[in-house]
């Protein structure tokens, strides 16, 4: 792999990078200045080709043609306060894979706190994350927008890239010449940036007590804030000498200095704000920016405090913990002073949780370097949502045992919660020809759903969709399953032409999600249907325990009927006369006022995929189709052929991992399946060839769409979007009455 790292502004960026990237052909385009720190700080990880520039706007040229000329896979840009428009240039002309790092969110993406100063040159840094495929952030950052601002994670693809990387201490250059307690407050004495109130009242309540303990501030005083912190630990030492250490307001401070105070120090003390100003915009620390007490305690293996406002990471849980205010810190401190073991054992999981920000561990998080799941067969192949935990176990197969173990999920699997939906269904239908409707595609979790039903006693009446890709197996297993079981069918069929035109222009857009028409139907059909037949219960096959997986990344949202007019407004020629479709005012209206239930009845019992074949082969002769959803030929060649050769997506991988995670199947089982190339089986070429005739389209045309660089569904127009775009502007407008 060939790398490319820029580094105008922070050295240790493009260590990081470069060390993450060891063993890669790497290509540094740096400033003189950092040149000279990154070989005076760490030289062997500047093992690669060195470029020295003046400045991204002077020679952002000169970065292109290198990268053009020896073929760049990955670049890396590093923090950066000027260049953009160098930024930009060099973002568009490359086509490799770009990351930009950031460290302040608001600065590059939050339009909330523009100002007219800052108007042009926050556009222009927008324009420049476009541009970028990936951003990096480091940890804290990183697991916040995760887990609390959902809608942010979902629009960018965000990595974790830190600082600096843990490196396991063999051996200290300083130690403790006592045995005191030793607290180590790191970073500048700033009052935007940390406020030391808090801290001064405890150090003073120390002093009076004459307690074994030390405070020290590893960080230059500033400004008269720096200068009245100062004095404040003055008063403390001269009531009890040694109570407080701190750097010089002036002179030299070496990296020993900070070394020593680091390697002789029993607990990192934060007292970052919530947030301050900076660069023109609003900063709030844990959210848009990062604190680098978070990096000083796993480098130095290191527990530590942070302020109530700040969210403890959860690869740190164990080691740091919160205060809220004076008193707490007291409590803390004093408590530490009392059980000197407590200590020990803070230190001890410092030194384990450290372990999560090696190298090792973040390449496993990054999609350059492949990662497969330890649990079950999941795998950053083509999927930026993926992430792995200690164990090495993805977030799918996690957030699946922890839906397992929910209360709700619990509940539902009871016996008299089944019992009351079906008694409810029952009253309802009583006096109407059928207790509801029920979706039938010929595959086995539809067709075992119906039987499950008629079990149960409901009458249903069985809907399809039929968009003419239907398997002759398919069609027989449905007429079987149903005559045998006395259920009535409604089949709905679309218009041919019309639904080709369709399809087509999806395969010429170049999106993932060509199944969204389908689906999209036959969740409109079933809704119409429910109208029709004068009954608000929908069932359908989906369930949790087969398809529980399935990253946001290879799909679409199946509701937006926007995005199925906006494209095939751009590719398509025949008018959308008989698709059903599901519009917002529709669904609002089945949901608020029909008051329509979609229900998943799979759910509610213990679904086991080969005892519901084995029970529907001897009942009904149901025949298998070799693979989930394989009983639409249109389908299956999407599954086996389009999905892999032009998104490298194997959905086998959702299904398989789903099964492994409700004990259906071994991981060894899965693995032994995925290592069929599905892609080329006989059965795939000759999907192929009646796929292409039926659509009337050559191979020559079909494989060049292949080729071409897949599309985002958000390139065309989208309830996703539009419906973001409503809610701003109603905001905006109640906001100025």
């Amino acid at each position: 792999m060939k790398v490319a790292i820029i580094e105008t502004e922070h050295f240790q960026y493009g260590l990081t990078q470069s060390e993450l990237f060891e063993g890669e052909e790497k290509f540094f385009f740096v400033t003189k200045v950092m040149y000279d720190k990154m070989h005076e700080y760490n030289s062997a990880l500047c093992n690669g080709k060195f470029h020295i520039i003046s400045g991204l706007d002077e020679e952002y040229d000169k970065v292109i043609d290198v990268c053009k000329e020896e073929n760049i896979e990955v670049l890396l840009l590093s923090p950066i306060f000027k260049g953009f428009k160098g930024a930009l240039k060099i973002a568009e002309n490359l086509t490799c894979q770009k990351v930009i790092t950031i460290h302040n969110l608001n600065f590059w993406l939050n339009a909330r706190f523009r100002t007219h100063k800052y108007y042009k040159e926050r556009k222009l840094k927008q324009k420049i994350v476009a541009n970028f495929d990936y951003i990096a952030v480091e940890d804290f950052m990183f697991n916040y927008i995760r887990n609390n601002d959902k809608s942010l994670f979902k629009k960018h693809k965000f990595l974790y890239i830190p600082f600096t990387i843990f490196h396991k201490r063999e051996g200290k250059k300083f130690h403790k010449e006592n045995n005191r307690l030793k607290i180590v407050l790191t970073g500048s004495i700033h009052k935007e940036r940390r406020r030391y109130e808090d801290v001064i009242e405890t150090i003073h309540y120390f002093a009076k007590n004459r307690a074994n303990i030390t405070f020290s501030f590893a960080g230059r005083p500033l400004e008269d804030y720096g200068k009245w912190v100062v004095s404040e630990l003055d008063k403390a030492n001269k009531i009890h000498p040694g109570i407080a250490e701190y750097f010089p307001i002036e002179g030299l401070i070496t990296p020993d200095m900070f070394l020593k105070e680091m390697e002789t120090s029993d607990l990192v003390l934060s007292t970052s704000t919530t947030e301050f100003k900076a660069l023109g915009t609003t900063e709030y620390i844990g959210k848009t920016k990062p604190t680098a007490a978070i990096h000083d305690m796993m480098s130095f293996e290191l527990p530590g405090l942070l302020p109530a406002h700040l969210i403890v990471p959860e690869n740190l849980k164990g080691s740091v913990f919160n205060y809220a205010g004076a008193d707490a810190l007291k409590g803390i401190l004093q408590n530490l002073l009392d059980k000197p073991e407590l200590l020990k054992d803070w230190k001890k999981q410092a030194t384990i949780n450290s372990t999560y920000f090696t190298a090792a561990e973040i390449r496993k998080n990054l999609p350059f370097f492949y990662t497969q799941c330890k649990r079950c067969v999941m795998d950053n192949a083509n999927d930026p949502n993926i992430w792995f935990d200690k164990e090495g176990n993805c977030n799918y197969c996690n957030d699946d045992y922890t839906y397992i173990q929910s209360e709700s999920n619990v509940n539902i699997k009871k016996p008299e919660s089944l019992t009351r939906l079906i008694t409810k269904i029952k009253e309802d239908g009583a006096t109407k020809k059928y207790d509801c409707v029920v979706g039938v595609s010929g595959g086995l979790d539809s067709a075992y759903l119906v039987y499950k039903l008629v079990k149960l006693g409901v009458r249903p009446i069985a809907v399809h969709f039929d968009n003419g890709w239907n398997s002759e197996a398919a069609t027989q297993n449905i007429e079987t399953l149903l005559k045998k079981l006395n259920v009535d069918l409604y089949t709905y069929v679309c218009d041919w032409e019309e639904f080709k035109d369709l399809q087509m222009s999806f395969l010429k857009a170049g999106v993932v999600d060509i199944e969204l028409v389908t689906d999209h139907a036959i969740s409109a059909t079933m809704y119409d249907a429910a109208k029709k037949f004068n009954t608000k219960y929908i069932f359908q096959g989906h369930n949790q325990s087969s398809e529980f997986i399935l990253p946001e990344a290879w799909i679409h949202w199946k509701n937006d009927a926007l995005n199925i007019k906006s494209i095939h407004k751009k590719y398509g020629s025949v008018s959308l006369k008989t698709l059903p479709l599901l519009t917002f005012f529709k669904e609002y209206y089945h949901l608020k006022y029909r008051k329509t239930n979609y229900i998943y009845l799979l759910d509610y019992i213990d679904y086991n995929k080969k005892e519901a074949e084995l029970i529907l082969k001897e009942e009904f002769g149901w025949k298998n189709y070799g693979a989930k959803h394989n009983e639409s030929i249109f389908t299956r060649f999407y599954q086996n052929y389009i999905l892999p050769k032009k998104f490298n997506i194997d959905k086998r991988k959702a299904h398989l991992s789903s099964l492994i995670c409700s004990n259906q199947i071994t991981r060894e089982e899965a693995l032994e399946e995925l290592k069929t190339r599905c892609w080329e089986t006989d059965e795939t070429k000759q999907d192929k060839a009646y796929v292409l005739k039926k659509l009337g389209v050559s191979e020559t045309i079909f494989d060049a769409w292949m080729e071409e660089t897949p599309v985002s569904h958000l390139d065309f127009a989208s309830y996703l979007t539009r419906h973001n775009q409503i809610i701003t502007a109603l905001k905006k407008l109640i906001g100025k009455r």
